[in-house]
């Protein structure tokens, strides 16, 4: 397996855009999101692998105990058949989960930065990630139920992949992430129902300069997601 399929994925913080833009009478909130992901590669050595999208899923929550201040945390985790030698396949398990604290400038703008820890397992071994996040939401009532949400965030890790038989080496990982959604916030349930798009690009640069094992790439996950948050009051 090409070792620069471990990237450290970007911050995934739709979740953010949510509170208290729309239920901002809640203290705490908590729900679950899907993202079907397609996972494409470039390598520098041209060996780009084709890799079936899937579905990567977990739960979301939100504290806010200021009038402006949120605190939120997302974890998701999908299971990727990675391609080998002609007809064959490996599981690439990849997991990743971001905290961040949220700053609402007004109702329609939040700033916010944080932490991504990740992680992959694999056959041959494992990679872990982990670096600082920062991001900007804005949230655009269409009535008084739907909103138009959108974000950007920028992230910079510090990586490391290991490999059975001791061979390891060190990462630099820079990239983006953006999201684009439509929320629906039903009052009755005191529930917000999210529907959208989300694209991530990484450069990943390993320290380590052995292009047959460790060869720097360009990834990007793109695909649409869903989620469902339940919002009360402690």
């Amino acid at each position: 397996m090409k070792a620069s399929c471990r990237v450290f994925s970007g911050v995934c913080l739709l979740f953010v855009l949510l509170f208290p833009a729309v239920s901002g009478a809640a203290d705490f909130s908590v729900g679950a999101s899907v993202w079907y992901a397609w996972y494409n590669e470039n390598q520098i050595d041209n060996s780009d692998p084709s890799v079936d999208p899937t579905f990567l899923y977990g739960p979301m929550f939100a504290l806010g105990f200021a009038p402006r201040w949120s605190l939120t945390a997302v974890f998701l985790y999908g299971v990727y058949d990675y391609p080998m030698t002609p007809g064959e396949t490996e599981p690439l398990r990849r997991y990743d989960s971001d905290i961040a604290l949220n700053y609402s400038i007004n109702r329609y703008i939040k700033v916010f930065g944080g932490a991504k820890v990740m992680g992959y397992s694999f056959d041959q071994g494992s990679h872990y990630g982990v670096g600082p996040a920062l991001g900007l939401g804005l949230t655009l009532p269409l009535s008084d139920s739907l909103f138009l949400l959108g974000n950007v965030s920028g992230v910079y890790g510090f990586g490391r992949e290991e490999h059975d038989g001791g061979s390891s080496s060190d990462a630099r990982e820079l990239g983006f992430n953006t999201t684009l959604s439509l929320a629906y916030y039903i009052e009755s349930a005191s529930t917000t129902i999210t529907l959208g798009g989300r694209y991530q690009w990484f450069n990943i640069d390993y320290e380590k300069d052995d292009p047959n094992e460790f060869p720097e790439s360009n990834i990007t996950f793109y695909g649409i997601t869903f989620s469902a948050v339940y919002s009360f009051e402690l």
